[in-house]
């Protein structure tokens, strides 16, 4: 189960008890990772986001750990900065910060000096050595979607002309920073921890990020110390041709597997148990992660363990945009799981 935020926290970014249920209902995948967590205030996606910026978050993340490690699974989580793609609506009026200007950052967004760059880098530090103490068993860094990580790595988001931008080796230096701190902090950990990235491959800016690129970043992150890659895009996605026709997400983890001695997960379109199958048995990449489908029904792993898949209530992809992010319980599988399954 992929990290998909749900949109029930508040400013203060405590884990609710409907955080608890949610991932209690969604038992069944082998590995769960947690929705994008934020390591500091300003960088919040949402006003509604988990946050691991203060020990005070510890606690109800340690709820959550316990209730994935309940259900057999591992227990994941994914750290994250939104860099640019936040407002003050969104972070309590905190500064947006970017790596530089472009003409869809706003006129408030603050540059980031290299001293904010190692601020920042150390609250990814800070934020997995507290879902560590939390008992999680897997620190995701987001890098990916067109957030902090993707506006470093990213061409069109990032202008400088530092040692943080410029060729891949200098635009990738971010994340592998922030591997190398939350690193530091696997290692002082009493148990097995491992440190994975949700990375950003392809990107359809203007220039782009290459797949060569996304490739190159992903080598240099290995070395870094990533033990597990979760491909995606940049930010967009351009036309990709794909093996299989209802991802070109999972395309892009092909692509990376190839370059790599290191996991690969791959996410992207999949409703069905067969469709999964179908991905592994191609070896587009040694791990399938299944994201809305498991919102449309929150029982698709357990259903799909007990060989009872035709019972899956499928995802419909319903438009002009999913209710995940507007109103999940409409969702119209989602309802007709829990009457069924009731």
């Amino acid at each position: 189960m992929p990290p998909l935020v749900i949109w029930k926290a508040g400013l203060d970014g405590f884990v609710t008890d409907e955080h608890v249920a949610h991932y209690a209902r969604s038992a069944g995948p082998g590995l769960c990772i947690v929705e994008a967590t934020a390591v500091s205030p300003e960088g919040r996606l949402a006003a509604t986001q988990i946050g691991a910026w203060s020990d005070e978050h510890t606690d109800g993340l340690a709820r959550l750990a316990a209730t994935i490690h309940d259900s057999g699974a591992v227990a994941g989580i994914q750290i994250h900065h939104a860099g640019g793609r936040t407002n003050a609506q969104k972070n309590g009026g905190l500064p947006i910060l970017v790596p530089s200007h472009t003409e869809k950052t706003p006129d408030s967004a603050v540059v980031l000096s290299g001293l904010q760059i190692e601020k920042i880098i150390e609250d990814f530090g800070v934020a997995a050595r507290r879902c560590i103490a939390a008992g999680f068993d897997v620190i995701e860094i987001h890098g990916a979607h067109g957030y902090l990580g993707s506006q470093f790595l990213s061409p069109s988001t990032n202008k400088r002309t530092d040692e943080w931008g410029g060729d891949i080796d200098n635009r990738v230096r971010f994340l592998t920073e922030c591997v190398r701190t939350v690193r530091e902090e696997a290692r002082a950990a009493e148990r097995p921890v491992i440190v994975a990235v949700r990375l950003g491959v392809l990107d359809g800016g203007t220039p782009p990020l290459t797949q060569d690129d996304g490739c190159a970043a992903a080598i240099r992150l290995a070395e870094a110390g990533v033990e597990l890659f979760d491909i995606s895009h940049a930010g967009s996605l351009p036309d990709v041709e794909s093996a299989v026709p209802w991802s070109q997400t999972l395309e892009l983890a092909r692509a990376t597997k190839s370059c790599l001695d290191v996991p690969v997960i791959g996410v992207g379109g999949i409703k069905t148990p067969a469709q999964a199958e179908e991905a592994l048995d191609a070896e587009i990449a040694d791990m399938i992660a299944v994201g809305r489908a498991i919102l449309a029904d929150q029982a698709w792993a357990a259903k799909t363990i007990a060989g009872t898949p035709e019972q899956i209530a499928l995802c419909i992809d319903c438009k002009p945009r999913c209710f995940h992010f507007t109103d999940p319980e409409k969702c119209p599988p989602r309802r007709a799981a829990r009457s069924r399954d009731a």
